[in-house]
């Protein structure tokens, strides 16, 4: 069963910002979708918690400059 996870993003400025974030569901094995929105600063995650945790994902969002608040 898939988790659902919602981020406030601080950084985030243009569409290519949120593109960058949502790729992640093509990097991370276990996450299985990300959507992000520059407008809202938000980033929501569907992911499997047998495959991957929430601090990875967070790891994540700070390796490719951004910050989750």
């Amino acid at each position: 069963m898939a988790t659902r996870l919602t981020l406030n993003i601080t950084g985030m400025e243009c569409p290519n910002c949120a593109m960058t974030l949502e790729r992640m569901e093509d990097t991370l094995p276990g996450v299985l979708r990300a959507e992000a929105s520059y407008r809202k600063a938000q980033l929501v995650v569907e992911y499997d918690p047998q495959k991957i945790d929430e601090a990875r994902i967070r790891a994540e969002v700070e390796r490719l400059g951004y910050r989750a608040v």
